[in-house]
């Protein structure tokens, strides 16, 4: 098997096993999951697994990391000022990041233990935008400031999360182009050096 065949072969096979468990996770509690759960929902051998993952835990650690790792990546594209400025380069990013298996997703956000991991990201987010709050001259108008971040970004978290629980009815495109407004709205009392 040549060398993009056998990485094709990986990719799907690793894809397959991360759909498997997340559809089991929605059924029943986590500690209920076996391997053999997985490997008869994903149709591959446990050989096909355990190439892939040493354990079911493996797997989350793999979905988390992996999602967190492109949060940062995206985050570090822009500075604290640009992303309350214009946040919508950053909610295409992610956009276009969830749309490749957005399908896997909306089914990660129903899962048992997502809050966890939802505010991991949430947390790395705040941070990113309350390192702007240095350039602010008064502790009052700076608490006020970190209130407003948490806020805000709490708020917009919250709202893609329920999107992808199907709870609003529009396309990521709008939903992004609306939570962006409201993130530039709710930042407008400070300027920007």
């Amino acid at each position: 098997m040549s060398g993009k065949a056998e990485y094709k072969s990986a990719v799907r096979s690793r894809k397959m096993i991360r759909h498997a468990f997340v559809e089991l996770v929605l059924e029943k509690d986590f500690e209920k999951i076996t391997v053999k759960n997985i490997v008869e929902r994903a149709e591959i051998s446990r050989g096909t697994f355990y190439a892939h993952y040493s354990d079911i835990y493996a797997i989350i650690e793999e979905i988390e990391n992996e999602i967190m790792g492109k949060m940062v990546d995206f985050l570090d594209d822009f500075t604290a000022s640009e992303l309350i400025q214009n946040p919508m380069p950053f909610f295409v990013k992610m956009g276009d990041f969830l749309q490749q298996d957005i399908e896997f997703y909306r089914k990660s956000v129903l899962v048992q233990g997502a809050s966890c991991f939802i505010v991991k990201l949430k947390d790395v987010l705040i941070e990113k935008i309350i390192s702007y709050q240095e350039t602010i001259q008064s502790n009052q108008e700076r608490q006020e400031y970190i209130l407003r971040v948490h806020l805000l970004v709490g708020g917009q978290i919250s709202i893609y999360q329920d999107w992808l629980a199907g709870k609003f009815d529009c396309s990521l495109e709008e939903l992004t182009e609306s939570v962006s407004q409201l993130m530039i709205q709710g930042f407008q009392p400070y300027t920007f050096k």
